[in-house]
């Protein structure tokens, strides 16, 4: 494939991810002051998919995207961005380590990235709770407990589908040289 050709796929490819990590925040339930979704497993798929770089614009992009399209959540758009993207560039980094990652590095890669953003994601909380909407002292623990009940469920379900997906698609994105590959040393 041209270099021109990659260029234009790579951007597209991010942009495809972007749009189904949006999608996937939609397929979810609440949970006290959380939720379920799916959109943490899109996200570790773009970063296996793109990259560290592209997987991380693609996974920010598409969540705060969906944040900004909720009252609720649109004024925390930039940190979700942030910490969604922090999520994919974490995992994507880990696993592209190698040109041709094994089965337990992608999915340590995985995991890596799910506690990345539990870890950002409660202390966004905290902060959040503690001084800038406070609430009484007494009810951040249980709060966070109940948060942490759900981000771990979207972690451990995020962890096991995003690698099994990547190993079914893998084979063919690799063939059609779509596939993001670790950039040669110089």
């Amino acid at each position: 494939m041209q270099n021109k050709n990659k260029a234009l796929y790579s951007l597209v490819f991010t942009a495809l991810l972007s749009a189904l990590v949006f999608a996937s925040n939609y397929i979810s339930f609440p949970i006290g002051q959380s939720r379920i979704h799916v959109a943490n497993a899109v996200c570790l798929l773009a970063s296996m998919l793109l990259g560290p770089v592209n997987g991380g614009i693609a996974a920010g992009l598409g969540s705060a995207l969906f944040d900004l399209s909720f009252p609720a959540y649109a004024a925390e758009w930039w940190i979700t961005f942030i910490n969604k993207a922090a999520m994919a560039i974490v995992c994507g980094a880990i696993m592209h380590r190698v040109e041709k990652p094994s089965k337990k590095l992608i999915y340590v890669s995985a995991a890596v990235g799910s506690i990345t953003y539990m870890v950002l994601y409660l202390f966004k909380s905290f902060i959040q709770m503690r001084f800038i909407a406070p609430v009484p002292a007494s009810t951040i623990g249980p709060t966070l407990l109940t948060m942490l009940g759900a981000s771990l469920t979207n972690a451990i379900f995020a962890v096991l589908v995003a690698p099994l997906v990547y190993m079914a698609l893998e084979p063919a994105l690799r063939a059609s040289n779509i596939l993001y590959s670790k950039p040669p040393k110089e």
